[in-house]
């Protein structure tokens, strides 16, 4: 074709078409990939618990992005059976569609939850219409005619048990966080005792009740933390970790770092110094109680500490999991002469504890710090990475 700059709108509009077309095209051979990587069982053959994970090491992908591709490839794309025989796919006409590039994964999307309720006859109908509408309007016509094809609605029942359900919304914004909570009444009815009697507003309290209430519940949550009864790995009550540097808690400058990766003012730390147990250590020492040796595999509450103070949470590449939800791994397994103690070990969450386990992924020490060499499949030179997330604030 013509230089682009020298091409007419309409010109261009028809590349463009063209072009969108061949990645649409595109995307199907990617979904038909990864059809092919699940049924034969990949994931498991690599030593990972899924394909997501595969993915997110191999191509990078979000994991909201690889669940996409799995559910569009298990409709799309043709399954064997134990016995050799092909069985067509879920959605052949959709998959056709795709094949030929006139449909997009979003629309894709669309049909495919629709035809979740749908008769098998109705798909035809659907392809003919996305492959001449935006999503959007794609949706609205599957909804119609989901209402048509069923315009008694189901047959009367009686109605179902209404499953409780306890839900709740955590996310850090902008140094605050933000928490959201539908819970069922019985535990609504338990956190009213708790807030109503420490809400109540003093004669010259010029608090809103609001401000009143969101005070008070922070302070049941300091009463929770300090609940004797609640315990973590090494036999310690639960406990906030803060680190920071102790000229910037004596001079109050700067900010220090909770456990999740986020920093706080050092006014707010040098408050809670005040009403909390101070543990100092220095990294790189030795002492006993932080070297455990061969005599047992398990490690104790002071090599614990230290070990969340080096590492901050699980070290594997990429990961953000915070110290509490990590567990000790030996980088040279106890079984195999390996020692408990700081050299020897680090922290990984549940799921890339098990993958390192189970799969190629190789753990060492480098410099006092945890390294990890891929498999060759995510590396062929098998680079030591380190995960550049939990680092020192």
């Amino acid at each position: 074709m013509t230089a682009l700059g020298l091409a007419s709108p309409l010109e261009l509009l028809e590349e463009l078409k063209r072009r969108v077309r061949a990645l649409q095209r595109l995307q199907f051979q990617v979904v038909e990939v990864v059809g092919v990587l699940d049924q034969q069982g990949a994931a498991e053959t690599l030593g990972y618990k899924d394909l997501v994970e595969v993915f997110k090491h191999v191509l990078h992908w979000d994991p909201k992005v690889s669940r996409r591709k799995l559910a569009q490839a298990r409709a799309l794309c043709p399954t064997v059976t134990p016995s050799g025989a092909t069985v067509d796919p879920v959605l052949p006409l959709t998959a056709a569609a795709m094949a030929a590039g006139t449909l997009s994964e979003e629309h894709v999307e669309v049909v495919a939850e629709a035809m979740a309720e749908l008769p098998a006859v109705a798909e035809v109908h659907l392809v003919q219409y996305a492959q001449h509408h935006e999503p959007r309007s794609a949706k609205a016509f599957c909804k119609e005619l989901a209402y048509r094809l069923d315009q008694d609605g189901p047959a009367p029942a009686g109605p179902e048990p209404v499953r409780p359900r306890n839900v709740v919304r955590r996310q850090w914004k902008s140094g605050r966080y933000h928490l959201f909570a539908d819970v069922d009444a019985e535990t609504g009815a338990k956190l009213d005792a708790l807030i109503d009697p420490l809400a109540k507003p003093e004669p010259s309290d010029l608090r809103h009740a609001p401000e009143r209430e969101g005070d008070a519940f922070c302070e049941v949550v300091g009463l929770a933390l300090r609940a004797s009864r609640h315990h973590i790995r090494g036999g310690e009550r639960v406990q906030l970790t803060v680190t920071l540097d102790y000229e910037k808690l004596r001079t109050g400058v700067g900010a220090a770092r909770l456990d999740n990766g986020e920093r706080i003012p050092m006014d707010q730390v040098r408050k809670i110094a005040c009403d909390c147990a101070v543990i100092p250590m220095v990294l790189g020492t030795r002492s006993q109680v932080h070297d455990v040796g061969r005599r047992t595999r398990t490690i104790n509450a002071g090599l614990r500490r230290v070990l969340v103070a080096r590492d901050r949470g699980c070290t594997f590449p990429g990961c953000t999991r915070p110290p509490s939800h990590c567990e000790a791994h030996h980088v040279r397994h106890w079984a195999n002469g390996g020692e408990t103690n700081l050299d020897n070990l680090t922290l990984l969450c549940r799921r890339h504890h098990d993958l390192v386990h189970h799969s190629d992924w190789e753990p060492e020490m480098a410099g006092g710090r945890p390294v990890f060499r891929p498999p060759v499949f995510v590396d062929p030179d098998r680079r030591p990475r380190r995960n550049r997330v939990n680092v020192v604030a």
